[in-house]
C-alpha cells in the first residue's frame, strides 16, 4: 500500500475516533445500504452487514467500537439490543401454530442442542488450539441458529410448509435456550478454578430460570393488562412497551446473570398470544427497531474483530472445524432429533444442511470475550474469530445452496401453483374455496380482523396483517404459493402489494382488480405502477362482489370449437371467465394471456339465473 493511501486511512480513522456521532451515523447508513443490497440480491442481510463491518473495522482500521465507546457502555448497549431482538422474536411465537411440529422442535432444541454442544466442544478441542474450557464455551455458542438469518432464507427458498415451520420455530426457540446454556457455561468457565464451581453453576441456572420466569411473566401480564384496559394512549404505546422491555430485561439480569434473555422472550410470548389491541402497531414498531439494532450490531461486532486473530483461524484446522459443524454435527443433530417423527428422508436431509448461525452467537461471543480477557483468559479473541468463521461459513454456504438443494430434494416447489389472495372479504373467500376444490393451496391476507376470523371459521388459511409490512416477510408462509390475486377495494394497496410480490413471484404471476370506473383520471395509477388486470374482462371490486353475491361458478369443457362468444351466448354477457384448469395446474384467465387449451376446463362466474337456465 502506498504511503499516501496509508496517510489517508490514518486520517479517516482519526476522524471517526474524534467524532463519535459521525461513526454512529455512518454505521446506521451503511446498515441501511446493506439491507437494500441483501433485498436486491435475495440474500440474508447478515452477509453484507458482516462484510461492511469487517472492511471498515479490521481491514481499513477506520472504526473500532471498543476504542471509541467505553466498554462499560458498549456491552450493556449490545445486551439491551439483543434483549429487544429476542422480545420481538417472542412476539411472533404463536403457540397454536407450533402444535403440529412441536415434537420435532422440542427434540431439536434439547437433544439436538446437546449433540451440537458436545460435538462442537470435542471438535474445537481436537482441531484447534482452544483450551478445554474455551472449547466447552465454543460448543455452547454454536447451538443457536436464529430467526434473523432463517427468515430471509425461507423467503428466498419458499420450502414446503412443514420444513419451513420446523426451521422457523427452531430458530426462535433455540435463541433463548442456547443463550442460557452459553451463559451457564461461561460462568462455569470463570469460576472453574474454584472447588464449588459445579454447585455455583447449578445455583446460577436456578437463578436464571427463577428470575427470568418471574420477571418475564410479571412484565408480560402487566403490559398485556395495560394494553387491554387501553390505559395507554395510542401514541405512547410503543414508547411505553419499549421502556417495559428494557426495564424487565435489566431488572431480571440484575437479579440473575443474563436471566433477562429468558424474561424478554417469555414477555413477548405472553403479549403476542394475548390477543391485545394494537398488537399489529406494536409489532411494526419493534420490527423497525430490531432491523436497526441488527444493522448496528452486526457491523459493530464485525468491526471489533481482531484481525490477526481472525486471520489466524483461516487455516486447515479452522475450516476443518467449520466442516465438522456443517457436515457432521448438524446432520447428526437433525437425524437424532427427527427419529420416528414422520418426516421424510428428503426433508431430514434438507434440514441437516440448513443451520446458519446469527446475531445471538455473534453478540454473546463478543460479550464473553471482553470479560474473559479482563479475567486473564488467553485465546478469547481466537474463540470469537472461530465463532464468526462458523457464522460467515454457514450463512454463505446455506444462502448459495438453499434454493437449488430444496428443488433437488423436492422440498421446494419449482412451479408453485398456490395463490396468495389480498383480501379476505366474502368474495375473496368464495374464490379461495373454489380454488381449494381443485387442491390448490390458498392463503388469504387482510387487515380487517372480522374478515380474517370469518375466513378461518370457514376452514381457510388466513393471515391477519398488512402484506406491505416487513413483518409479513417473516410471518407469511409461502410454501407451495407462487401467485398473487389482489382483490381489495383499494387500488393503491392492490398495486403496491403486486409490485412487492412481483419480485417474489415474477411480474407475470401477480394480478389485481381493475380500478373503480368512478375513479378520476387524477387518482388512477399509471400502467407501469400496476399489475396484470384480472380476469378475462376487467372487473372492479364492486362488480366482482356483486357477481359473486348474485352468481355461481360454472365449468365448461374446452374443445377445438370453443370460443368466449359461445360462453357469453350460453350464460349471458355478464359471465366472467376466471380460471383454466388443466390437470393439476390452474391458470388465471386474463385478456392478454394465452387462450385455454383443448381438453382443459374453464371456470367462470355467471349470474344464477343464467347458470340455472344453462
Amino acid at each position: 500500500m502506498s504511503e499516501r493511501a496509508c496517510v489517508t486511512l490514518e486520517r479517516m480513522a482519526t476522524l471517526f475516533e474524534s467524532h463519535i456521532s459521525l461513526t454512529i451515523a455512518v454505521i446506521v447508513a451503511l446498515g441501511g445500504a446493506a439491507q437494500w443490497v441483501a433485498w436486491r440480491a435475495k440474500l440474508p442481510a447478515i452477509l453484507p452487514l458482516l462484510t461492511i463491518g469487517f472492511v471498515i473495522g479490521p481491514l481499513l482500521g477506520w472504526i473500532r467500537p471498543d476504542m471509541m465507546v467505553p466498554s462499560g457502555l458498549l456491552y450493556p448497549a449490545i445486551s439491551l439490543a439483543v434483549g429487544l431482538i429476542l422480545f420481538e422474536g417472542g412476539l411472533t411465537l404463536r403457540i397454536p401454530e407450533v402444535k403440529e411440529i412441536r415434537t420435532v422442535v422440542m427434540r431439536l432444541v434439547t437433544i439436538g442442542a446437546l449433540v451440537t454442544w458436545i460435538g462442537g466442544t470435542l471438535a474445537a478441542y481436537l482441531l484447534t488450539d482452544l483450551s478445554l474450557p474455551l472449547s466447552f464455551l465454543f460448543g455452547s455458542l454454536i447451538i443457536v441458529t436464529g430467526p434473523t438469518v432463517i427468515g430471509p432464507l425461507l423467503r428466498i427458498v419458499r420450502p414446503q410448509a412443514r420444513v419451513a415451520n420446523v426451521l422457523r420455530w427452531e430458530g426462535i426457540t433455540i435463541d433463548v435456550l442456547g443463550a442460557m446454556v452459553a451463559v451457564l457455561v461461561f460462568e462455569f468457565v470463570l469460576i472453574g478454578t474454584a472447588n464449588e464451581a459445579l454447585g455455583q453453576t447449578i445455583l446460577l441456572f436456578l437463578e436464571f430460570v427463577l428470575f427470568g420466569t418471574i420477571c418475564g411473566v410479571v412484565g408480560g401480564f402487566a403490559l398485556t393488562a395495560l394494553l387491554r384496559l387501553r390505559a395507554i394512549p395510542d401514541y405512547l404505546i410503543n414508547v411505553v412497551a419499549l421502556g417495559a422491555v428494557f426495564l424487565v430485561f435489566s431488572v431480571s439480569s440484575a437479579l440473575g446473570p443474563e436471566s433477562g434473555l429468558l424474561a424478554v422472550v417469555l414477555m413477548g410470548v405472553i403479549v403476542g398470544n394475548s390477543g391485545v389491541p394494537n398488537i399489529h402497531d406494536l409489532l411494526s414498531f419493534k420490527e423497525d427497531l430490531t432491523i436497526l439494532f441488527i444493522n448496528v450490531l452486526f457491523i459493530a461486532l464485525a468491526a471489533n474483530i481482531d484481525l490477526p486473530a481472525f486471520v489466524g483461524v483461516l487455516t486447515l484446522s479452522g475450516f476443518s472445524l467449520l466442516a465438522v459443524v456443517m457436515l457432521v454435527l448438524r446432520p447428526l443433530d437433525v437425524f437424532v432429533s427427527t427419529w420416528r417423527t414422520g418426516l421424510r428422508r428428503n426433508e431430514k436431509i434438507y434440514l441437516s444442511w440448513i443451520g446458519p448461525r446469527g446475531i445471538v452467537a455473534a453478540s454473546v461471543s463478543s460479550l464473553f470475550a471482553a470479560r474473559l480477557e479482563a479475567s486473564g483468559f488467553g485465546g478469547a479473541q481466537t474463540l470469537v474469530s472461530l465463532v464468526f468463521l462458523v457464522i460467515v461459513g454457514t450463512v454463505l454456504l446455506n444462502s448459495v445452496t438453499a434454493r437449488p438443494l430444496g428443488r433437488l430434494l423436492g422440498v421446494a416447489d419449482p412451479d408453485p401453483q398456490g395463490f396468495l389472495i389480498l383480501g379476505a372479504h366474502s368474495a375473496a373467500r368464495r374464490i379461495a374455496k373454489l380454488l381449494r376444490e381443485y387442491d390448490v393451496p390458498v392463503l388469504l391476507a387482510d387487515t380487517n380482523w372480522s374478515n380474517v376470523a370469518a375466513a378461518r371459521g370457514e376452514g381457510l388459511n388466513a393471515y391477519y396483517g398488512s402484506l406491505l409490512s416487513d413483518r409479513s416477510d417473516d410471518e407469511v408462509r409461502l410454501g407451495g404459493i407462487g401467485r398473487l390475486l389482489a382483490l381489495t377495494s383499494n387500488d393503491e394497496a392492490n398495486a403496491l402489494t403486486a409490485l412487492k410480490y412481483a419480485r417474489e413471484f415474477g411480474s407475470q404471476d401477480v394480478y389485481q382488480l381493475e380500478p373503480s370506473r368512478e375513479a378520476s383520471e387524477r387518482n388512477r395509477l399509471g400502467g407501469g405502477s400496476r399489475a396484470r388486470v384480472l380476469f378475462f374482462r376487467g372487473v372492479p371490486y364492486r362488480e366482482l362482489s356483486r357477481l359473486v353475491e348474485n352468481g355461481r361458478f360454472v365449468t365448461t369443457e374446452v374443445d377445438e370449437a370453443f370460443d368466449f362468444d359461445e360462453l357469453s351466448r350460453e350464460y349471458g354477457s355478464e359471465v366472467l371467465p376466471m380460471f383454466v384448469i388443466n390437470g393439476k395446474k390452474v391458470r388465471v384467465l386474463v385478456n392478454d394471456g394465452q387462450p385455454p387449451e383443448a381438453g382443459s376446463t374453464v371456470v367462470s362466474l355467471a349470474p344464477k339465473e343464467a347458470a340455472a337456465a344453462a
